[in-house]
């Protein structure tokens, strides 16, 4: 049984304006004007994740929390899996991006970033629900259905 607070996510922001900020051992990274998904992982409280990502004041800690303190949370998109799927998901979201921020998110991988940009709001294209179709539904179709 999944736990319902298990899952890798995505979040979704906004950033209406470029911006150059400040991103802890990255140091100053400029960042376009546009839409971007960090890909993260909860592995005990998905909702607590959540929480810290929304909130604007906050001990900073993790790259993500230097951008979310001036981006907008547009969604929080869980994936709820047995697996860890933050790389995979991470390489699927890349493959559909226009950019990425190198080395944002990824310290404790090896991918080459878990940031990712947009022109336009992803939600409102079919590459990336396709992927969320993937990975919330078919994937898991896919993996209990071997099982049978």
């Amino acid at each position: 049984m999944i736990s319902e607070e298990r899952r890798s996510y995505l979040i979704l922001y906004s950033l209406p304006r470029k911006r150059l900020i400040e991103i802890g051992g990255l140091g100053r990274v400029l960042f376009r004007q546009g839409y971007y998904i960090y890909v993260g992982s909860a592995m005990k409280s998905l909702s607590k994740r959540v929480e810290r990502h929304r909130k604007v004041r906050k001990k900073l800690h993790w790259h993500v929390d230097y951008f979310s303190g001036l981006a907008e949370v547009q969604a929080a998109l869980p994936v709820r899996s047995e697996d860890d799927l933050e790389c995979e998901l991470a390489s699927a979201i890349s493959s559909i991006s226009e950019w990425s921020v190198p080395g944002f998110g990824c310290s404790d991988c090896s991918c080459p970033s878990h940031l990712f940009g947009f022109s336009t709001d992803p939600m409102s294209t079919r590459k990336f629900h396709d992927v969320l179709q993937y990975y919330r539904m078919d994937r898991l179709i896919e993996k209990y259905s071997q099982l049978l």
